[in-house]
């Protein structure tokens, strides 16, 4: 352990010898599970604020109490069970937060459940995993689920309400669990195939991407946080876990709207953003975004690829506070790119592999493009410390980065030569009225496939299709070009994510 580390630690307290005892006796009393954890954080933060969500502020002392609360209303009036498997459909509020701690202080196992998937799968789906119950959103009801469930549910509407009733679960005593359940985010949502990605709910599985929030980024000095993504959304689950161990404050909506997101960053000064690179640059866009945005000291772009024209006006504005991560579901984050790694590329760069975690390039071809391979303490269940496949195509330079070529998977073959349309994206967005973009391939009698593109410009500008071809000509080999181009806004998923064409 170096030096920076031990002292973050000794900051939050975790390995002091007060705030050992401490942990220890969380543990003792909640079991290895989020509740020990939110326990811990109460004996140093209680009158802090810890959520700030739908105008509504709690304190970690008050978030204590109502997540016990919580889970004595799940264990007496809905007999949900350790061991039993609960799908939580929900999207970012003081409820769902607070369900994900109370389901792991029951030992039971999560599944959280995309909030962009339809009826129709969400019943394949439920009926697939197996779940004893789902807790979900009523807003969802109509969208997500089917007519007939097949299995008992609640909505957050009528837990809240009964949550209300203080004296009814006060003297009721929780049952002692060892560890929390497993908790699984569904990989996959983008393409509609889902996979399990399942860890347990404790601290420790978080603690290699947790240490280097702490030594890289140094996170333990800021104050607030904006947990902008859902919670279903590894990346999301995992920002909220680590932030409300660190006793911070974490403003948290419903849904991504770019107003609203600037206003709350505004109202709440807010220090870290972690954040999609599509949802950054629609903040960039909105009026006075600048002003607005002044209080951000930290944004962890994530989730997507970050283009090296976001980093460069970012950076123009607030100094240097973007970090790159990368990681996948199966896996976890293990990589980091800091402010300082991104400047000295001249093409953004994922980083290099945080501690505990190996990478390797795989299957190279002439160009030294490969298949990135991981191996990661913290992966999933099933595949700790084991070789795994990314299926993301990467390249490595002398000095030990990586930068992304593509994904294997999405290869085009366009008149006999292998294209990657996410290579040819990243010459589009260079351009300076593209604000995002979208190539895929389409069936041609002549060529087998071709590659089309859908191009989302910036406010109020104007480029035509035959503007953009020129400019693109000398940028892109004959098979990379693309045949047509439709300007567009283009579909975004809750996740902030660019849907599936």
């Amino acid at each position: 352990m170096n030096l920076v580390l031990f002292k973050a630690l000794v900051k939050l307290h975790f390995v002091t010898p007060l705030g050992f005892l401490r942990l220890i006796y969380c543990f003792i009393r909640e079991g290895l599970t989020l509740m020990s954890i939110l326990r811990f954080t109460r004996y140093y933060y209680k009158h802090d604020i810890a959520f700030v969500s739908e105008g509504e502020k709690i304190s970690y002392g008050e978030l204590y109490s109502l997540a016990i609360r919580l889970t004595k209303v799940l264990k007496m009036r809905y007999g949900i069970d350790e061991g039993m498997r609960v799908g939580v459909l929900c999207r970012n509020h003081t409820v769902s937060a607070l369900l994900l701690v109370a389901l792991s202080r029951l030992g039971v196992h999560i599944r959280l459940l995309n909030t962009d998937i339809m009826s129709e799968k969400m019943d394949s789906l439920l009926k697939n995993k197996k779940m004893d119950y789902l807790i979900f959103d009523d807003e969802l009801r109509e969208k997500c689920l089917p007519a007939q469930l097949p299995c008992s549910s609640v909505s957050t509407q009528t837990i809240h309400e009964l949550m209300g009733d203080k004296a009814k679960y006060e003297d009721v005593d929780l049952p002692h669990v060892w560890h929390g359940g497993e908790i699984a985010v569904l990989t996959g949502g983008s393409s509609g195939n889902y996979k399990e990605a399942s860890r347990k709910t404790t601290l420790f599985q978080f603690l290699p991407p947790f240490f280097a929030l702490l030594e890289d980024i140094k996170i333990q000095d800021y104050k607030s946080v904006f947990v902008v993504l859902p919670f279903y959304h590894g990346f999301g689950l995992g920002v909220l876990i680590i932030a409300m161990a660190m006793g911070k404050k974490i403003c948290m909506s419903r849904h991504f709207h770019t107003e609203e997101t600037l206003d709350l960053i505004l109202e709440e000064s807010v220090e870290v953003l972690p954040i999609v690179p599509t949802m950054l640059s629609r903040l960039w866009q909105a009026p006075e975004s600048k002003s607005r945005m002044r209080s951000v000291k930290c944004i962890i772009s994530g989730g997507d690829r970050l283009d090296k024209h976001l980093v460069d006006e970012t950076h123009g504005v607030l100094g240097p506070v973007i970090y790159n991560l990368y990681g996948t579901s199966e896996a976890g984050f293990f990589m980091l790119a800091t402010p300082a790694d991104l400047e000295a590329n001249e093409e953004t760069t994922l980083g290099k592999p945080i501690r505990g975690v190996e990478c390797d390039v795989r299957e190279l071809r002439e160009n030294g493009v490969g298949v990135l391979w991981v191996r990661s303490k913290w992966a999933m269940i099933g595949a700790k410390n084991q070789w795994q496949s990314t299926g993301d195509l990467m390249i490595r330079n002398e000095q030990g980065y990586f930068f992304h070529r593509g994904i294997a998977k999405n290869m085009v073959v366009c008149g006999g030569e292998n294209v990657f349309p996410e290579s040819v994206e990243m010459v589009i967005n260079q351009h300076p009225d593209v604000a995002a973009s979208k190539v895929f391939g389409v069936p041609d009698s002549d060529f087998g496939s071709v590659l089309n593109a859908i191009v989302e410009l910036r406010d109020d500008a104007i480029l035509t299709e035959e503007d953009l071809m020129v400019w693109l000509k000398p940028k892109l080999s004959r098979a990379e070009m693309p045949h047509r181009i439709e300007f567009k806004k283009l579909e975004v998923l809750s996740t902030g994510k660019r849907a599936k064409i």
